[in-house]
């Protein structure tokens, strides 16, 4: 199917795109490989589209013991560069799509459509990252968790732009993001994205999200809750796995069941805290 007609404007800094954000109604478009996809089966019918893809003040990263990544940075940006303290982000861009994805779209595109099952929402979730959004009338910042809202819906309001995403550097992290896919490219019948810090054998601290099990990233407090000041013992890593699905409510779609799901959870988190384990 084709998409709706739609204007197309192409502003040539933030500014000039955040006036006419205010003016029209609009969908800001970044690299488009989201947007068009849903344009062309009519779930979105805007007026215009904004295509802020091409504003180089938007794609950057900026490294300190908080890394700071602008809305149009590429995926193939993030996945070709090892970042200290934050390897996981790399580990992430790296399974976004296929190679033609990766090379056009952008992390600002994929974490504002808030696809369920895509891979940058859990990560961000994890790491308790930041979103610097912008309109008009100035900034604000709202915290991962309060920024995915549910399928396909984020907190941002009319006028407003993602323009930059900020996370704490974590030292000392083992940090891992693996999903199970039907086919190469697929997005995830359920991803995890962990990061631990061990001291002596003790976790000291977790933090654990999945992606493609609920409405938005699920955040397992009750698994970090059974890990954090305990051994990884086989025990413990058992009782966290069955405590991962707390609040889950994966889908069932022609893709896998919701059981199977939460099936694919708990061995996703007790195989890499087996790993984790027998490394330490």
């Amino acid at each position: 199917m084709y998409p709706p007609q739609v204007g197309y404007f192409r502003p040539e800094s933030l500014g000039e795109a955040l006036e006419f954000l205010e003016r029209e109604e609009a969908k800001v478009l970044a690299g488009g490989q989201s947007l068009i996809p849903m344009l062309k089966l009519r779930v979105l019918r805007p007026k215009y589209l904004v295509d802020i893809g091409g504003l180089k003040e938007l794609s950057y990263i900026k490294e300190g013991d908080t890394i700071s990544i602008g809305a149009t940075t590429r995926h193939f940006e993030l996945a070709s560069r090892r970042i200290r303290g934050l390897e996981i982000l790399q580990e992430a861009a790296s399974k976004v799509g296929d190679v033609q994805v990766r090379n056009v779209g952008t992390i600002g595109g994929s974490v504002c459509n808030a696809d369920p099952a895509a891979d940058y929402p859990a990560v961000l979730t994890a790491l308790d990252a930041t979103m610097k959004v912008r309109s008009k009338k100035g900034t604000r910042e709202v915290k991962a968790h309060d920024f995915f809202k549910g399928p396909f819906s984020v907190d941002l309001n009319p006028g407003e732009v993602l323009e930059e995403i900020r996370i704490p550097r974590l030292e000392g992290y083992r940090q891992t993001y693996r999903k199970v896919v039907r086919r190469a490219g697929d997005f995830a019948l359920a991803g995890l994205a962990l990061a631990i810090k061990l001291d002596s054998g003790v976790v000291k601290d977790v933090r654990i999200a999945f992606t493609g099990v609920s409405q938005g990233p699920h955040r397992a407090k009750e698994a970090e809750k059974v890990l954090r000041d305990s051994k990884l013992t086989k025990d413990v890593i058992k009782r966290a796995s069955e405590a991962s699905t707390s609040g889950a409510n994966p889908p069932s779609d022609s893709r896998g069941s919701s059981w199977y799901r939460l099936e694919v959870m708990k061995r996703l988190l007790q195989t890499s805290l087996e790993v984790m384990a027998n490394e330490s």
